[in-house]
């Protein structure tokens, strides 16, 4: 279950909220997240894997960035992924354990930015790339 910070936060529910926890914070700048990934959730969006799969972990990236571009931002303000640069699974992830995200915030103009993350599960790399993203406003 995500903790009361990151549904206040994102929009997102489950089982498309992958985010449970928030580890650091700083508005911005950078966020540090962790998800367990549960297995049957996967299932539920159509992997069959015991793996964790190049998507889950793009979009687990995507929502840890949200929260630091959006802490301190009104409620009405939302971000969306609008594409993926140098998106690589480095490693495989078992949905065993939990993933750690760290994402820090590259820049923004006019709306528009980008964030450069990393997934890890334990000290073992799985996935990095650039995310770029729109703010939005309801």
């Amino acid at each position: 279950m995500a903790s009361p910070d990151v549904l206040r936060i994102l929009a997102h529910r489950a089982p498309f909220l992958f985010i449970e926890e928030i580890v650091e914070l700083v508005a911005r700048e950078r966020a540090v997240a962790v998800s367990h990934v549960p297995a049957e959730d996967l299932r539920a969006l159509g992997a069959t894997l015991q793996t964790v799969p190049l998507w889950y972990a793009a979009e687990f990236l995507a929502q840890t960035g949200a929260l630091a571009v959006l802490a301190g931002a009104p409620p009405e303000e939302k971000t969306l992924m609008t594409g993926l640069d140098g998106f690589t699974m480095v490693s495989a992830a078992t949905c065993a354990q939990p993933l750690r995200a760290e994402v820090t915030l590259l820049g923004e103009k006019r709306g528009i930015g980008k964030r450069q993350g990393t997934v890890w599960q334990g000290d073992r790399k799985i996935a990095e790339g650039l995310v770029w993203y729109a703010r939005t406003r309801n």
